[in-house]
């Protein structure tokens, strides 16, 4: 019989009452959506789509470390991979929020209600709703096939050990299945093969959401920066949640032999490094636009820096997306305590979502006052509940290590 590490057996990662009240937040989320398109449409598009960029980012954002881990042959992250990769459940959620605001986009998308016959050949809304949905079925699709080829030689060792697996995974495992050392072989090759192709595909379609999503959205700006800086956050964003899941991970004792400190140290250091990542590329493109001075670049930042009630949240972004995290990752000690790096990681994702709220927000709403309320943190609160329940549920019923992994080895005592 195949000996496995007995921490990817029988673990109950949610109690039953945790996961009901997260499906009841789900659905109060989506309650707060529907009752919002009647009370403020504007308000209630725009926090479908802040969270569409967020929450589904985070999911592309999640496969796409586990890849760079495959291609860069990360033996000390082989722990934690599946932790990236399972932010992969998320995705059929995202793609529903992704038609409802493309079916809802000749509603609240401003070149839709004004079109601009100098670029209509690009902003109309069928032509948005086909490369939208192309570039997410292209990116998903990939990180599905890219998912499984990491989990299927992992799913048919447990079988082979004699321990319970998912059954649905467990079939399609035993499907033309060589022998495990065939099928570990083949895996890796796979996944590496797939990997490149994946990261340039998240590179590609990251920076399209970014075009249409947050650049469109206001007829006179442009920056050939905007795709660049847009995917780089939502790595940012992905590091930060990974960290999350590291720490949660390592407190279970059954993982002590896989995960320790020295994982939250590494994960501290790369957050420290997209953090910093995050904040040059922010610079950049500040700097050319200052610079440059022209109306038409000069606008869509002053409206955000210098323009209530934009302003204070502009700099609450700067606080907690760079200076915070930035300051506080310098010390060794706070990157290797589970408490501390858990506080970093939790302000840096405050942080970008409120940068993605700003970046969308300003452009859709011409009311009074900050529109930041009830809607929109129960939006949040709802599709941030979706996306733990979603994430758990895989986690649980696969094995959360990747035992079949070749580089995948203990703790050295």
């Amino acid at each position: 019989m195949t000996s496995v590490p007995p921490a990817v057996l029988d673990r109950p990662l949610l109690t039953p009452r945790r996961s009901r009240l997260l499906a009841a937040a789900g659905l109060v989320g989506v309650a707060a959506f529907v009752i919002g398109l009647f009370i403020s449409p504007a308000r209630a598009w725009t926090a479908l789509l802040v969270n569409f960029l967020f929450w589904a980012g985070l999911s592309h954002a999640g496969v796409a470390f586990s890849a760079m881990f495959q291609t860069t042959s990360a033996g000390w992250a082989r722990p934690i991979k599946r932790l990236a990769e399972a932010t992969v459940a998320f995705l059929p959620i995202a793609a529903v929020m992704l038609l409802v605001l493309l079916a809802g986009a000749p509603t609240w998308i401003p070149w839709a209600l004004e079109p601009d016959e100098a670029r209509q050949a690009w902003l109309n809304v069928p032509f948005l709703a086909v490369r939208q949905s192309l570039g997410f079925l292209l990116l998903s699709g990939l990180g599905l096939i890219y998912v499984w080829a990491s989990l299927r030689p992992d799913v048919g060792q447990l079988a082979e050990a004699g321990q319970p697996v998912w059954v649905p995974l467990g079939r399609r495992a035993a499907t033309r299945w060589r022998g495990l050392d065939a099928e570990r072989e083949r895996s890796q090759r796979r996944q590496s093969r797939l990997a490149p192709a994946l990261l340039i595909a998240y590179a590609c379609v990251l920076s399209l959401q970014a075009f249409d999503f947050v650049m469109s959205l206001d007829p006179h700006w442009f920056s050939t920066l905007a795709g660049g800086y847009f995917f780089v956050g939502n790595l940012y964003v992905g590091i930060a949640f990974l960290a999350l899941a590291t720490v949660w991970i390592g407190s279970r004792p059954e993982l002590s032999a896989y995960v320790g400190v020295g994982h939250r140290h590494d994960v501290g250091r790369l957050l420290l490094g997209f953090c910093m990542l995050w904040a040059y590329l922010f610079w950049a493109q500040y700097l050319v636009i200052w610079y440059g001075d022209l109306p038409e670049e000069t606008a869509f930042v002053a409206l955000r820096t210098m323009d209530a009630p934009w302003a204070p949240v502009a700099w609450l972004v700067l606080g907690a997306a760079f200076v915070a995290p930035f300051l506080l990752l310098l010390s060794r000690e706070i990157k290797r305590r589970a408490r501390g790096l858990t506080i970093v990681a939790l302000i840096a994702l405050v942080g970008m979502w409120l940068e993605r709220f700003i970046l969308v927000a300003p452009s859709l709403w011409r009311g009074q006052g900050l529109p930041l309320g009830a809607i929109e943190l129960l939006v949040t609160a709802g599709v941030g509940s979706l996306f733990v329940l979603c994430y758990t549920a895989l986690l649980q019923r696969v094995p959360m290590l990747p035992i079949a992994d070749p580089r995948l080895a203990p703790l050295k005592p």
